[in-house]
């Protein structure tokens, strides 16, 4: 799964759109020409602002993510902030935020965040075993 984070109208439209059209590419050479690609099996949900990616393509992980990245270069915004995360085997394309400047409290121990200044405190205690 593929979840488009941005302010900018038809950014999850467009990285899809972008997405469907470099896989497309890519199955012109040799190592990848066992890629499945199709609407049925990468599909769009607008409401949700992510694509799904079904894993029966064989499209690997990294592919997509390079060409996430690609598209970041290509309409210049990485000099924006924006940026690929990959987690537990899921991808986001968005602008990263500094927990700092997002008024967040923020443990000096471990580096959990959190915007509640109560819960920072209990969880800097559990450090301490209290």
């Amino acid at each position: 799964m593929i979840s488009c984070i941005s302010d900018e109208d038809d950014f999850a439209n467009d990285v899809y759109k972008f997405l469907l059209s470099e896989l497309e590419k890519q199955k012109q050479f040799k190592e990848s020409r066992d890629i499945m690609i199709s609407s049925e099996l990468i599909k769009f949900d607008p409401a949700e602002n992510e694509i799904h990616v079904n894993g029966s393509t064989r499209v690997p992980l990294g592919m997509i993510k390079w060409i996430l990245q690609s598209y970041l270069e290509r309409k210049k915004m990485a000099s924006k902030d924006y940026d690929v995360v990959e987690f537990g085997g899921q991808l986001t394309i968005g602008r990263i935020l500094d927990p700092s400047k997002m008024e967040l409290h923020i443990c000096e121990i471990c580096g959990f965040f959190t915007p509640y200044s109560e819960e920072i405190h209990t969880h800097r205690m559990t450090h301490f075993g209290i």
